[in-house]
């Protein structure tokens, strides 16, 4: 029971990095609750709030759903918890307390600054980029998709799969849904194959005969590798033919 909350409460930190922001809600769920005009508010509020912290936080309950959806994903377990429509409402609450115009405009500037500092500004390079294409994805997996739909509409297979690199798994599933993948951008457990295929492809240092034998054994026509491992040669030897290379991925067929 202590690993689980340990597990938990370290998501938790992660969730909310170095902001003051669950100060903030601890600080708004306290407002509202003694607050003599939010009687009708406390229930739906603090009620809600603290029965989803209890379940978040309570070694049985998160046990049980770490079980269900794993560790990879318990941090949205706190999407559940209303934190801005609290922390709002316990602010509107705390300036509309005061009766006089200039101390509730104070108190109106101070809270904006305390949402403010609490966190860190988004809105920056580090978090934003410019988008390179209209669909808002890698330009790289653009041509990696176009490259295995087109080769397969001229060879006539009208359901090609690939084994690709776990960094352009979810780009090429948002692009064509027509190209089937090995495994998905998350896969942590699946068949022994599947497993095997994705250690290899996304290794440092690829097996060509391996990879080419997990391959075909997954019934993947098309396997995509980056263009500077230069495994051309060795996979020709297995039939496995580079088709086309986009400039940091190669695309190679089975003719065998």
């Amino acid at each position: 029971m202590t690993a689980v909350f340990s597990e938990v409460f370290g998501q938790f930190s992660n969730y909310f990095a170095d902001s003051f922001y669950p100060l903030l809600f601890v600080f708004a769920l306290a407002l509202i609750f003694f607050h003599p005009y939010a009687r009708k508010e406390r229930s739906a509020l603090c009620g809600a709030n603290l029965l989803f912290l209890a379940i978040i936080f309570c070694p049985l309950t998160a046990s049980l759903i770490l079980k269900m959806i794993g560790s990879l994903v318990y941090w949205r377990m706190f999407w559940l918890l209303l934190i801005p429509v609290t922390v709002a409402f316990a602010l509107v609450c705390l300036i509309t307390g005061f009766s006089r115009k200039t101390i509730r405009a104070l108190a109106a500037v101070l809270s904006a600054a305390a949402v403010l500092c609490s966190g860190s500004f988004l809105f920056s390079g580090e978090t934003f980029l410019a988008r390179a294409n209209y669909f808002k994805i890698p330009t790289e997996a653009i041509y990696v998709a176009e490259s295995i739909s087109t080769h397969a509409e001229e060879e006539g297979i009208e359901n090609p799969k690939a084994v690709v690199p776990i960094a352009l798994c979810s780009y090429i599933r948002q692009y064509d849904a027509g190209i089937r993948l090995a495994y998905g951008r998350n896969m942590v457990k699946g068949e022994v194959t599947q497993t095997k295929l994705y250690e290899e492809i996304n290794s440092e240092a690829p097996r060509a005969r391996r990879l080419a034998r997990l391959a075909r054994k997954a019934e993947c026509s098309y396997i995509v590798l980056p263009a500077s491992l230069s495994l051309d040669e060795k996979l020709a030897k297995y039939s496995f033919v580079k088709i086309d290379e986009t400039g940091g991925y190669a695309i190679y067929y089975d003719y065998g």
